[in-house]
């Protein structure tokens, strides 16, 4: 199924197409994995605010 999202986080499989989209995954992986605080806390450390949206199941 196709989903208008820039990270599809399907359960065990999370995917995301571009280059840039790649970071918004891996903040996407800190806030589900860590937490939203450090999350953020990352998002200022490499001075890159997340984008678009992130389609969950």
């Amino acid at each position: 199924m196709l989903k208008d999202a820039r990270v599809v986080d399907d359960g065990d499989v999370v995917t995301a197409g571009a280059v840039t989209s790649g970071i918004d995954l891996a903040l996407h992986l800190v806030r589900r994995e860590l937490g939203a605080d450090l999350a953020v806390r990352v998002e200022n450390l490499v001075e890159y605010e997340r984008r678009g949206t992130v389609w969950q199941r």
